[in-house]
């Protein structure tokens, strides 16, 4: 049973695609993996002199891929990354979103947020494509 559970559950992981979304009407366009990473690593805040606002969903299972896939960390490297970040006092920890607030918040422009691409909306483009 345990099996086939993994199986059941590796094969969902596997068939959800991960974008990385803006508003339609975002002056931001095509964004390469690595400033990706360095925006959620809080590392750069602006990309082309444009300040970006990324977002953190609190879907557990798109978090972790997104982390494993984008950042290329596990999800408690990642978590470990931004204790440091908040404990020396450099950034606040980041707020997690549900699916509603996402949608609310990516009607502000320049706002950045990953989701599953079966997720898309009209009011959306991708700026970023797992391949």
């Amino acid at each position: 049973m345990k099996i086939i559970f993994s199986l059941l559950f590796s094969i969902y992981l596997l068939s959800a695609q991960l974008v990385v979304v803006t508003n339609k009407n975002s002056e931001l366009n095509t964004i390469p993996k690595e400033i990706i990473q360095y925006i959620y690593l809080a590392k750069i805040d602006k990309v082309e002199d444009i300040k970006v606002k990324p977002i953190i969903s609190d879907d557990k299972n798109l978090h972790s891929k997104f982390c494993n896939t984008i950042l290329c960390k596990s999800e408690s490297q990642y978590n470990s990354y931004w204790a440091r970040l908040v404990f020396t006092g450099r950034k606040p920890i980041a707020k997690r979103l549900g699916w509603q607030e996402v949608i609310s918040k990516l009607k502000e422009l320049n706002t950045i947020a990953y989701i599953d691409k079966k997720d898309l909306r009209e009011e959306w483009k991708i700026i970023y494509e797992e391949n």
